[in-house]
């Protein structure tokens, strides 16, 4: 497109990113003119691999950590041929198609970076960095939550450490600087995990530390739940039927067992890990889940050394609150990201997300929309990001009427009520955490295309059955249009190939009426205080103990987790 000054559209969208393109593509669908402005020359955001540490993207080994059932565009399947957990190159080239297929190619510029956007009269006035303006009558923020590096934890844990402080942020691989070195990796999410992952070969033989301060749970994305069964994407347990029985806000009472066994190879794996250095206080499902189990298979090994919570730094030794040490040459903080916009005037930058409108819609201008920064528990970011696109879009068409002023204002105190004693035993450093389905069920509440099941059943108790037991997928929101219904249930008959099935519901509803979670979940604190008493730190050491410890994995390393490393080069749907 031409750049021009004083060109007027429904709606700008900064960001070219996967939210962007899911907000464009969106409001396309409701006739609304609408400008996509990304500063790189390349559109895909973090997937858009770049090599420049200023710029930060997916590193070079980065692969989707959710499913593609949870991950893919309702109406738009991913290529059965990249497998379910796709690297960062296939994810781009199934960007630019999606953007080939809906026609949004033309509604994009690139290299334009957005300077400043503010509200005059009633139109959005946004000015770029080739010194053009242009108006719209609404503005969707879509810059991302990866824009500036969370130093924070040097800043204060870390003052009196002389030795490397690096962030993760800046990597793309394996920094050769650290071979031989003695590395700490500070942090619990996914980032962490594949820093842990590939840089233990390239440090010091089993001087790599993994520090996670506040704990962490953890959950595998790929495994077998019995030996003798074709291992699965494990996100796939999540169909309105698991949903139901099992409600996720209530921590998966009768599958809750099931996240322990397939991620850390035991029933008393606790928090998916059973770890005391990692244990913290939350309950499951009230505390972001880190889906790369894998990396804990090198604790199991003693390739990597867990630690917990820090008390003192002194030059290069650090003190733990166990009473243990580490020196270190090189810490690398994946302590995750700040969310920044610069060019939004200061009163609209310091309002917090719990104070908008479903964590997206100004409280006091719904002309401004911030889509693809909530972030759930466990799942898929852009499972989120469409369900918010296609209610913004809907709002600036008038095809749908959010509550009045006074009714969104105690709707936003309700929600920061719920979350805030939902997640009270956790850090809250992410501040836009939400448990993922259920909110995404009340976007589609609002929006009128919550599936209904009730209708579809009278329709064909067939269909009903597909869509109550497939997994989770953002065409079931697809499933009350009758132009799309067919394609939502054959995309939804082919993520449920092998997945559910009545017996297995049969299973959940005893293992709830049975308490069995809440049994193993006392159990798992008498582990853990087992593993913490003096008693146990003096023997557990000795040969005896490391071979009954053998013999405890030898199921998991042999059986299980270890016999069904995914490559991810490969399809995995038969």
């Amino acid at each position: 497109m031409e750049s021009c000054s004083g060109v007027d559209y429904d709606v700008i969208i900064i960001g070219a990113g996967w939210s962007g393109l899911l907000a464009c593509k969106s409001m396309l669908e409701e006739k609304l003119s609408v400008l996509v402005l990304e500063k790189r020359d390349q559109l895909g955001g973090v997937w858009c691999f770049s090599d420049d540490p200023d710029i930060v993207t997916v590193m070079k080994c980065t692969h989707c950590t959710s499913s593609s059932c949870l991950t893919e565009m309702s109406d738009f399947p991913m290529p059965v041929e990249i497998g379910e957990f796709p690297n960062h190159t296939d994810i781009l080239e199934y960007l630019h198609a999606y953007c080939t297929e809906f026609g949004l190619h033309d509604h994009i510029r690139l290299s334009c970076a957005v300077e400043r956007a503010e509200k005059i009269d009633r139109m959005w006035r946004v000015t770029t960095d080739r010194g053009t303006w242009l108006t719209s009558t609404s503005l969707v923020v879509c810059n991302g939550s990866s824009t500036r590096a969370n130093w924070s934890y040097k800043e204060t844990h870390l003052k009196t450490f002389t030795g490397i402080v690096e962030h993760s942020g800046t990597y793309k691989e394996p920094v050769m600087a650290h071979k031989g070195k003695r590395v700490l990796v500070v942090g619990g999410g996914e980032f962490a995990s594949d820093i842990v992952t590939y840089w233990h070969e390239n440090v010091k033989p089993a001087s790599l530390h993994w520090c996670i301060p506040r704990g962490q749970h953890f959950f595998r994305n790929y495994a077998k739940l019995l030996p003798w069964r074709r291992p699965q994407a494990l996100d796939k347990a999540s169909s309105k039927s698991h949903r139901w029985l099992a409600p996720l806000r209530k921590g998966k009472p009768g599958m809750a067992w099931a996240c322990h066994w397939t991620s850390g190879g035991s029933l008393l794996a606790y928090q998916g890990h059973g770890i005391p250095e990692f244990r913290n206080d939350a309950h499951f499902f009230r505390s972001f889940i880190n889906k790369n189990a894998n990396a804990l298979d090198l604790i199991e090994d003693g390739l990597v050394v867990p630690k917990g919570k820090m008390s003192d730094c002194s030059g290069n030794t650090i003190v733990y609150t166990d009473g243990s040490t580490g020196e270190y040459d090189v810490i690398i903080l994946c302590t995750g990201f700040c969310k920044e916009f610069p060019f939004l005037p200061q009163q609209i930058r310091s309002k917090k997300f719990c104070e908008r409108f479903k964590f997206m819609f100004d409280a006091d201008d719904l002309s401004l929309v911030f889509v693809g920064f909530v972030r759930p528990v466990v799942g898929s970011i852009l499972t989120i990001a469409e369900s918010q696109s296609r209610l913004a879009a809907r709002v600036f068409s008038g095809r749908v009427e959010l509550p009045s002023a006074d009714q969104r204002q105690r709707i936003i105190a309700e929600d920061a009520d719920f979350y805030r004693d939902y997640f009270k035993e956790t850090s809250r450093r992410i501040d836009t955490l939400v448990e993922g389905l259920g909110y995404v069920d009340e976007l589609a509440n609002i929006t009128g295309n919550y599936p209904d099941f009730w209708s579809l059943f009278k329709q064909s108790p067939k269909n009903w059955l597909t869509a109550v037991l497939s997994p989770y997928h953002g065409c079931l929101y697809l499933l009350n249009d009758p132009e799309r219904r067919e394609m939502a249930l054959a995309t939804l008959r082919r993520h449920k190939a092998g997945t559910n099935s009545p017996i297995q519901l049969v299973w959940i509803s005893l293992f709830r009426l049975l308490w069995f979670d809440a049994l193993l979940d006392v159990l798992g604190i008498i582990k853990y205080k087992i593993q913490m008493s003096k008693a146990w730190k003096a023997v557990k050491d000795c040969r005896v103990i490391a071979c009954l410890n053998n013999m405890w994995l030898y199921p998991k390393k042999h059986l299980f987790d270890r016999s069904t490393r995914y490559d991810r080069s490969k399809p995995l749907s038969p």
